[in-house]
């Protein structure tokens, strides 16, 4: 299985936007978000992707799979510490769950981008913490820290680790 990170560009847009939505009805189950009036999910201010192709600190990536795509990953610095990298939001399709996807896209952000990182996970998503958790392992080992924290007005955990170059 191949799994690889393509760089989203700013043409293929609409195509985050369309999977994000899907992203969204996901984070429903722990936000308790309601589906707009029309019955999805699109309810998510687009301008917010706005970023990844006006900041060079904002990159978006699709994963694919054997060239077959299976989510997006959208990594910035975190606004209120620029030392850190931050995962913004992560996502893979069902269809790709549980086959090591997640964790090797991880493993190939921290190899593209070494230094200090954060993963947020919303403290009522265990299978979330459980996963990153994991993943993060894989990499450093026990070498990371696990806190909660406030990420703007919303209690979350935090996981901070670093790679080297």
């Amino acid at each position: 299985m191949e799994v690889q990170l393509v760089k989203i560009k700013r043409e293929e847009r609409h195509v985050l936007e369309n999977l994000f939505c899907y992203y969204v009805y996901d984070m429903s189950e722990y936000m308790k978000w309601n589906p707009d009036k029309d019955g999805t999910f699109g309810g998510y201010d687009v301008s917010k992707f706005n970023p990844y192709w006006e900041l060079d600190d904002h990159i978006p990536y699709f994963i694919k799979v054997n060239n077959e795509l299976a989510g997006f990953v959208l990594i910035r610095r975190y606004p209120s510490d620029l030392t850190l990298y931050d995962i913004a939001q992560f996502f893979v399709l069902r269809k790709f769950k549980g086959q090591g996807v997640g964790t090797d896209i991880l493993a190939q952000i921290v190899k593209a981008f070494p230094g200090k990182w954060q993963i947020r996970v919303l403290l009522e998503n265990s299978g979330a913490l459980s996963f990153w958790k994991s993943a993060v392992s894989s990499i450093v080992g026990e070498d990371y820290r696990l806190s909660k924290a406030n990420d703007v007005d919303l209690l979350m955990f935090f996981i901070h680790f670093e790679t080297a170059s």
